[in-house]
């Protein structure tokens, strides 16, 4: 994330949007203790020698990957 340099003098107008800023940022990131659901995406996960798999799921709960 890349925040607007501050002004030089305080304002309440760009203190709300710095904080918009980051408040949907952080809305966009992984939490613990929190359910992670993916939908129409892709979950990407990468091996210990660099290759991608995508994981998928059948309609019987059978997971599997396939390399990307």
């Amino acid at each position: 994330m890349k925040l607007p340099r501050p002004p030089n003098t305080y304002s309440v107008q760009h203190e709300s949007q710095r904080n918009l800023l980051i408040e949907l940022d952080a809305q966009s990131n992984l939490k613990s203790n929190r359910d992670i659901e993916v939908g129409d995406g892709r979950l990407i996960m990468t091996s210990a020698n660099g290759t991608r798999y995508a994981l998928s799921v059948n309609n019987s709960g059978t997971l599997s990957t396939v390399v990307v």
